[in-house]
């Protein structure tokens, strides 16, 4: 998809700048050197741009290497925390629940305002 936008893009850069060239108020000679002019400056983009669009490529492809090396045991190191975090925590929150039922019993009970 990014590639037919760029082709695209790039064809349609490249037919007004053509356009602007062959229609401007200049002598033949004047024009067919500022259009080679032209044509070599968005040559020199293109073949930027394409350098660039394969260097990203490159880049996403490292990240997706260096995503699937990491993520699976960054999940599994990061459930084996959450169950060890859980293990601790059950008997403590059992021990609170238990203490808040014995001092719930121990309180009078209040009137209940209307």
């Amino acid at each position: 998809m990014m590639a037919k936008f760029a082709k695209g893009l790039l064809f349609g850069a490249v037919v007004g700048a053509a356009s602007g060239l062959l229609f401007a108020p200049r002598s033949g000679k004047e024009t067919r050197q500022k259009f080679v002019d032209e044509l070599d400056e968005w040559t020199d983009l293109k073949e930027d741009f394409t350098d660039k669009l394969d260097h990203f490529k490159e880049s996403a492809q490292a990240l997706q290497v260096a995503a699937e090396i990491y993520i699976d045991p960054f999940i599994e190191g990061l459930n084996r925390d959450i169950e060890n975090f859980n293990f601790q925590t059950e008997p403590r929150i059992a021990q609170i629940n238990e203490q808040i039922e014995k001092i719930q019993s121990e309180l009078p009970e209040m009137p209940k305002e209307n």
